[in-house]
């Protein structure tokens, strides 16, 4: 018991510390290629790439810390990702800066293999209250990552400076790791150490985690995966939109729109840690379609309200049911995915809904731009309430096709 509180323990600060690296370069990373003297288009292309390698490589390297174990692979996976952001801060090579988007697409998935650990740590009835406490401390991450990397940037060869300390800080995940003590997939198979050489033994177990990945029945899971997708466009359309929103309509400075990103990710921290009391209220809902129901319709409302509220003090307020919404949503429509997976499927199926997820934000930026282009970017605002329409009336129908409406 207490290994398993302390490993708990290690992958809650592995979430913080994981999205504090991440809020350090996200939001400076645009601006940043704007000095180099990038292009909107080559902005778009280059953020397109990462989203779209995430899509290809998580399902894989998922199912590859099932094959070997969740624990050396996300130490191969940090140890790369902390060397490509040493490269990052080095170069002011676009085509470098490429080829570190690459590799970055290709190994960043720590997320998801945390969420695959917590589900071997955690028995069913306990995993959403563990990704409600995973979720608050990532998004603890987040709100400190953004401050400090503003303050970063403003000194000499401030980048260079965000990305060392970047790096360093997916060394210290590197460390953090290795005191979680092991934990084995049931399909890992013991080679021969002595006689495999390290390269054959990784092309093994690359070949096998394809292989396995075959055996998953897809077909079992679009419906959740559907809900994910929905989930990941409707958040990323928000804030495709939000930046454009709150400029033209409260004529707010991008430091005070900082702090309203800020403020959504305190919001969604706090409801993280209430999410057990949530659970609790909703104790007879075993299929998770209930609470999906009524938070997708709850996202469906804010979004209109945010809309619609006359001053900035109105809009903060419908922030926070918002956020809320966001929170739940992201963690109980992985609940509902992971409560159906076999225990040797867990990686790969964390992984799989990660590109889910990243297909939601490679197409986010196209459709986003179109319809602000349509309506003009106040009222493209008001269309990012469809999505989350749409997911109520999916759960609903997965309800009904369940016969869930007489057992909740």
């Amino acid at each position: 018991m207490f290994t398993k509180t302390k490993n708990l323990n290690l992958v809650y600060v592995l979430s913080f510390v994981d999205l504090f690296a991440v809020g350090l370069t996200v939001p400076l990373f645009s601006n940043h290629l704007r000095e180099l003297g990038a292009s909107h288009f080559t902005i778009g292309l280059l953020n397109s790439l990462y989203s779209g390698l995430q899509v290809i490589s998580g399902p894989i390297v998922g199912s590859w810390s099932d094959v070997r174990d969740r624990r050396s692979v996300l130490q191969i996976t940090l140890l790369l990702c902390s060397l490509g952001y040493v490269a990052l801060g080095l170069t002011n090579s676009l085509l470098v800066i490429a080829s570190v988007r690459i590799l970055l697409g290709v190994t960043k998935h720590t997320q998801s293999i945390c969420k695959a650990i917590i589900t071997d740590l955690v028995p069913p009835s306990d995993r959403a209250s563990a990704f409600g406490r995973s979720t608050a401390f990532g998004s603890l991450g987040f709100i400190i990552g953004p401050t400090l990397g503003g303050h970063l940037i403003e000194r000499k060869n401030g980048f260079f400076h965000v990305c060392l300390f970047t790096s360093v800080l997916f060394i210290i995940n590197v460390g953090i790791t290795c005191a979680i003590n092991e934990i084995k997939s049931p399909k890992k198979r013991q080679l021969n150490h002595e006689s495999v050489p390290i390269f054959a033994k990784l092309g093994h177990e690359f070949n096998k985690s394809v292989r396995d990945m075959g055996e998953i029945d897809w077909g079992a899971f679009w419906d959740v995966f559907l809900l994910r997708f929905i989930f990941g466009f409707s958040v990323t359309m928000y804030f495709s939109q939000q930046s454009v929103y709150l400029k033209e309509q409260f004529k707010m400075a991008q430091r005070h729109v900082g702090y309203t990103i800020s403020f959504f990710s305190a919001s969604g921290m706090a409801a993280a840690f209430l999410l057990h009391y949530i659970n609790y209220f909703y104790k007879g809902d075993v299929s998770c379609l209930k609470r999906l129901t009524h938070f997708f319709l709850l996202m469906t409302l804010s979004l209109v309200c945010l809309y619609f509220a006359p001053n900035i003090e109105l809009f903060l307020l419908v922030l926070v049911p918002f956020s809320l919404s966001c929170t739940v949503l992201r963690i109980v429509s992985m609940e509902l995915m992971l409560k159906n997976a076999s225990t040797t499927h867990r990686g790969s199926l964390s992984g799989t809904s990660n590109s889910i997820m990243s297909v939601a934000r490679f197409v986010t930026p196209v459709t986003s731009g179109l319809i602000s282009d349509k309506l003009g970017g106040s009222s493209a605002l008001l269309f990012t309430a469809v999505p989350p329409l749409i997911g109520t009336l999916v759960s609903v129908w997965m309800k009904v096709r369940n016969g869930d409406k007489k057992n909740n």
